[in-house]
């Protein structure tokens, strides 16, 4: 007994004593993506509840990857966390013939934070005020049309539209869902799709018109969009979100501290407040829960490439 006493002890102090220097978030994407936006939240929150250092560290390229491969091989400790979309967490997986992670076998989940379906945006010089008019317009100019994406949920989104409405669109692929969006504001490409906190603010202010939500039903946090399923879009719904994942193997009272401080800041009601006005929902949710959620979105995005015609890259 007070051999095992023993070597507790170390595991206690450390728990005790984290963090015992800065805090460093990796991040999938450039500054004022969605996913960026919250991870400086979740800084925030640490700086708070833990009196942590937080830096926030910007990895874009290959649609998260480089970033889960470094927050991968991180030492397990918690002084590094990996926020990303469920682009990294997910549906790479089903994207890519191979990764250098491997989002299940090399992290540990924590929580979701936000949830919310995609958005389909043109340049508003562009000659259509609905998707029907859009998917028209495109039948008589096929191949003239190019889409920019910033992430797998975007990418297959421009595909999944393709295929439903039989349509001849050319991909043109960014590190960045907002530089995507940039690109569709100068007319560089005519159409993207985001998230509504990368793009429903742009909306607002002019330089993109939103023809469409991939949602069911219509969204509840902007009930003023149509859905593309009712304006002929067959079973288009696709959603995206923005979770916490931690290297595999960090102890668990360490693992639990961190936890609990980033629960606490994505349900301060202020939070909450701000991400609704964005068009996100708050979604915490168990360790358990988000890993079901991730596996059951490879198998959704394997049948998603299928339904579109696209092989992994």
């Amino acid at each position: 007994m007070a051999a095992t006493g023993a070597l507790a002890a170390p595991a206690i102090a450390r728990a005790d004593s984290f963090p015992n220097g800065p805090i460093r978030i990796v991040v999938p994407f450039g500054p004022g993506s969605a996913t960026d936006q919250s991870a400086r939240a979740v800084g925030d929150g640490l700086t708070r509840y833990l009196g942590a250092t937080v830096v926030v560290d910007n990895k874009p390229g290959a649609n998260g990857a480089i970033a889960a491969d470094l927050a991968a091989k991180s030492k397990p400790d918690g002084q590094t966390i990996f926020v990303c979309s469920n682009t990294a967490a997910a549906s790479n997986v089903a994207l890519m013939k191979s990764l250098p992670y491997d989002p299940l076998k090399d992290f540990d989940p924590v929580t979701i934070i936000g949830k919310a379906p995609v958005f389909l945006m043109i340049n508003p010089r562009i000659e259509a005020q609905t998707a029907t008019e859009f998917v028209a317009l495109c039948k008589r100019q096929p191949g003239k049309i190019n889409f920019g994406s910033g992430s797998s949920s975007t990418r297959i989104s421009g595909e999944l539209l393709k295929a439903k409405a039989g349509i001849d669109i050319v991909h043109v692929p960014y590190k960045s869902t907002p530089l995507a969006l940039q690109d569709t504001m100068s007319g560089h490409v005519q159409m993207c799709f985001t998230d509504p906190v990368t793009g429903l603010p742009q909306v607002k202010a002019g330089t993109v018109r939103c023809l469409g939500v991939g949602h069911r039903t219509r969204y509840k946090l902007t009930p003023e969009i149509p859905t593309l399923i009712e304006q002929g879009i067959t079973d288009f719904e696709l959603m995206t979100w923005t979770g916490v994942l931690f290297p595999k193997g960090v102890p668990q009272p360490v693992f639990a501290r961190l936890r609990d401080a980033i629960v606490k800041t994505i349900s301060n009601p202020d939070y909450v407040e701000r991400q609704a006005a964005g068009g996100s929902e708050i979604a915490p949710c168990a360790p358990e829960e988000m890993r079901q959620v991730q596996v059951a979105e490879i198998e959704l995005y394997r049948n998603m490439m299928k339904i579109a015609g696209i092989e992994p890259e």
